[in-house]
């Protein structure tokens, strides 16, 4: 099987999906990642307000808000996504933190995700051809609750010469590629019939299925099998770890060797 489609005609607007296509994630599942990123919010805490707060409870409260976000986003807009400032600005709230300390958890998301992203070299030099070719034009679509604008900024510090003209988040759609309703919504906002659309994703349903029921042509990457069996295995070491080691034991522990 190709890498990738066949060369697309300069009619056809090429669309990406971004995490684990244009930018691809570590072994590190997103238990750990969370983890790491309540860490690194703690620590930055503690050197530039020298607020105190464990990482411990700042994982569980993140992990609590998310939680509630989602499923009252499942309860009302079955459709939609959650945005990600609202879970830090709720998440700061709970943790008592003001605006410059919602900052610091905002900024300590982006840095760990900037250590644990990479660019899919191949095929960014395969859209950067196809571009070249026939000038087409080179969007990335994305189910996440991160901006266009934050996404943008992640991928202009990590492929400073990324094709992408223009990106579309679930975040600022208020919907998904889950659902069918984000792809409706670029075409609509695009300006484009679905034929002329080539999606490139590596999801099975939200990239695949969903991507072929909005009559969009669509064509699968798939990370390595071993990536997947590695993040897996992650997920269920982080989870055996917080039950052995749950955040109350954690900070108890971390106030004792202080």
């Amino acid at each position: 099987m190709r890498m990738f489609p066949s060369e697309p005609t300069p009619d056809t607007v090429l669309s990406c999906d971004v995490f684990d296509t244009l930018l691809h994630r570590d072994h590190r599942s997103q238990f750990r990642r969370l983890r790491d990123i309540a860490a690194l919010s703690s620590s930055r805490l503690a050197a530039e307000r020298g607020i105190a707060r464990a990482p411990g409870t700042i994982w569980r409260i993140r992990m609590e808000v998310q939680r509630e976000a989602y499923a009252a986003q499942a309860m009302g807009r079955p459709n939609g996504d959650i945005r990600f400032q609202d879970v830090i600005d709720a998440t700061a709230r709970l943790l008592a933190l003001d605006k410059a300390g919602g900052t610091i958890l905002h900024e300590a998301e982006l840095a760990v995700e900037r250590v644990q992203l990479t660019p899919h070299t191949a095929l960014f030099d395969w859209l950067k051809a196809q571009r070249a070719r026939t000038g087409c034009r080179i969007i990335a679509i994305s189910d996440t609750y991160h901006t266009a604008a934050t996404i943008s900024q992640l991928l202009g510090q990590l492929a400073p010469d990324h094709p992408i003209d223009a990106v579309h988040t679930s975040a600022d759609h208020d919907a998904t590629k889950r659902s069918g309703a984000l792809f409706h919504a670029v075409l609509r906002q695009e300006g484009l019939e679905p034929g002329q659309m080539l999606h490139i994703g590596d999801d099975p349903v939200a990239d695949i299925a969903m991507a072929r029921a909005a009559k969009l042509r669509p064509w699968r990457v798939v990370r390595p099998r071993y990536v997947r069996a590695r993040r897996k295995f992650d997920a269920l070491l982080g989870r055996l770890q917080a039950i052995m080691h749950p955040p109350g034991l954690s900070e108890a522990l971390e106030s004792k060797s202080a």
